[in-house]
């Protein structure tokens, strides 16, 4: 096997890796959306003045995860791009985007984790303050 086949080996896991990445920011970005739908409904219908700030925190930190969420998924875009290319294998461009794909990687867990941490305090506070019947 030579580099080039372990190379392109190497790059085939990279857009796995990359695609389920892809995938992960999606199901993030509708659930974000149904997030900021159940908010909308919230608004629309009676609420007690006292809890429009707490309201509009989570408007705001919805709209920074959209943000987030948004330009990490143009980082994996580039990703996918910049491994597509022929001839990668080159000039130590392999290694560059090899690197990439580990800052991504942080990235990504990082979000996920300020997703969880967000979706946990909405949860509870609509658990607290606006309960199902």
């Amino acid at each position: 096997m030579d580099i080039t086949e372990m190379t392109n080996g190497k790059r085939a896991a990279l857009i796995e890796e990359s695609e389920a990445w892809r995938r992960q920011l999606a199901l993030l970005e509708d659930e974000n959306i149904h997030f900021k739908t159940r908010l909308a409904g919230i608004l629309r219908h009676d609420f007690r003045k006292d809890q429009l700030e707490q309201l509009e925190y989570f408007q705001n930190r919805f709209l920074k995860m959209d943000e987030q969420l948004s330009l990490l998924r143009h980082e994996v875009g580039e990703q996918l791009y910049l491994l597509s290319q022929a001839g990668m294998h080159q000039n130590g461009q392999f290694k560059k985007v090899q690197d990439l794909q580990k800052r991504l990687e942080v990235k990504i867990i990082i979000v996920h984790e300020n997703f969880s941490k967000l979706s946990t305090e909405f949860n509870g506070y609509l658990q607290e303050h606006f309960p199902l019947p």
